[in-house]
């Protein structure tokens, strides 16, 4: 087979040259350099500042990093009990701290700003110019000569380069939904932290009521066993017959089973907590609080709660938030209905003096690639944009509607428990615990009946049971007051 010889194409340095200087005068010529260095990236967007839940109140002097400051994977912060061989106590504040910190459904939670941030940065790049580039018309079995004309073998590179982003207004639409994207994901974050931190305080609030539940069946254990005591002695003394032995026996394996329950009960309660401070391994947690309410709050009103529930809500600040951005949505689907149009402009290089005889030529082409959107308008797409709109549209009414009696539910349930509190006699527990040592001191004197001590016992626990759980209930109802407001209104 005859050799090809091409005048001015003799190696691929050449070639590489005309490639170079095609671009390079290109994007001098048109500004295209500049405005892709300038377009292709965007700055940080920071999404409106929305106060967390707890974010004004004391856990704010607890020596931990902020929010904003949680480290990634790599420098994940250790619980301060995480290495501990003995448990360490924790106070609510730090407790609520930790959860911060440590709980891995909030790091995810967090992760769904970087994603949407993520979206923001694709939403904002320009797309990518594409190069086509040939070499045609080469002599197949014999070479090209003045007497023998073909061709002329021709080498061509063209760059195209959409701008529909920028007549159509493409781009922008795509960086606003991009924007309302991330203000979403951060009002969503705002509700997970509101929820977790709820969640952590009614735990630590079932803790302490279980340990004072254990505590009270502790106590009602050694209380049966000094009695059984005093029964055994006046058994051997003659006073009274082994009956009250027995009955005493099945009140201490009653008064067992009860102290089993509340280990269970205290057990329970100590996992959730565990679960929601993000504690790994069989790490001993115990915490450090009362129960007691030195001044008891007053009840908010109801109309007050929910307007402001309104204003502090993450979730309905999400929802708000969802709905520009599904405004967003629309406007971008409606600009991807424009046509995509794709300017060109191509160079060409004849190798004309070996083919036929005429001196190698350089030119040069312009156009411009544009669809006809005859029959695909993205109508489905704007369809689906107004559907998720309206789908909005709808939670949030759903929402606010839920939140009234929300609202109602919590603020009435706080309004009982201050009752309680305010209708307690404080000297209740204590006139209870006189009766039992008395009658039981009478017993052992022989002036009352086993059936009256057990009595006496049964009145105290049953006092100090309501005394624990109203002060409970007091503690669940503010904390769940306040988070169903979005708000520590209630401290």
């Amino acid at each position: 087979m005859n050799k090809v010889k091409v005048t001015g194409f003799k190696n691929y340095a050449y070639l590489f040259n005309l490639v170079s200087s095609f671009i390079n005068t290109f994007c001098k010529s048109s500004g295209l350099f500049f405005l892709l260095l300038c377009g292709c990236s965007i700055q940080d967007y920071k999404p409106a500042p929305l106060p967390l839940y707890m974010d004004e109140s004391k856990l704010a002097t607890v020596d931990t990093p902020p929010l904003n400051a949680l480290p990634d994977e790599t420098h994940r912060v250790i619980s301060p009990y995480e290495s501990a061989a003995e448990p360490k106590e924790l106070t609510l504040n730090q407790a609520v701290q930790t959860a911060l910190q440590s709980d891995p459904r909030i790091r995810a939670a967090l992760e769904n700003i970087s994603q949407a941030e993520a979206d923001l940065i694709t939403a904002g790049l320009i797309p990518n110019p594409q190069l086509y580039t040939d070499i045609q018309l080469m002599p197949l079995n014999r070479s090209f000569t003045v007497n023998r004309q073909g061709g002329p073998p021709q080498f061509d590179i063209n760059v195209t380069a959409p701008i529909d982003w920028f007549l159509f207004g493409k781009r922008a639409a795509a960086i606003t939904l991009g924007k309302q994207g991330v203000e979403a994901a951060s009002a969503d974050f705002a509700n997970t932290v509101r929820l977790r931190i709820a969640a952590t305080i009614a735990a630590f609030y079932d803790v302490l009521e279980m340990q004072a539940m254990l505590g009270l069946a502790y106590e009602n254990q050694q209380n049966l066993a000094k009695m059984e005591q005093i029964i055994l002695n006046r058994v051997a003394l003659g006073g009274v017959g082994t009956i009250e032995a027995d009955r005493i026996k099945l009140s201490i394996f009653s008064s067992r089973r009860e102290v089993h329950t509340r280990e269970l009960d205290l057990a329970a309660a100590l996992n959730r907590l565990r679960s929601l401070l993000g504690v790994e391994g069989n790490t001993p947690i115990n915490v450090k609080g009362t129960l007691e309410v030195e001044a008891p709050l007053k009840p908010i009103v109801l109309e007050a709660a929910f307007k402001l529930a309104e204003e502090n809500r993450p979730d309905l600040t999400a929802l708000r938030r969802q709905l520009d951005k599904a405004n967003a949505d629309i406007k971008l689907q409606e600009s991807k209905a424009y046509p995509i149009v794709a300017p060109s402009i191509g160079y060409t290089r004849q190798f004309q003096q070996q083919a036929i005889g005429f001196p190698d030529a350089s030119s040069w082409m312009a156009g411009i690639n544009v669809t006809v959107p005859v029959f695909d308008r993205n109508q489905g797409n704007i369809a689906k944009a107004k559907s998720v709109r309206s789908q909005t549209q709808f939670n949030l009414r759903g929402q606010l509607v839920d939140l009234r009696a929300e609202i109602d539910q919590a603020v009435k349930t706080f309004a009982t428990s201050y009752q309680f509190l305010i209708i307690d006699d404080p000297g209740q527990l204590e006139a209870a615990k006189n009766v039992r040592d008395k009658t039981t001191q009478a017993y052992e004197l022989g002036g009352k009946t086993l059936i009256e001590v057990l009595d006496a016992q049964r009145t105290y626990l049953e006092t100090y049971r309501v005394h624990i759980s109203e002060r409970s209930s007091y503690w669940h109802s503010l904390n769940q007051l306040n988070a169903v407001i979005g708000k520590e209104v209630l401290r």
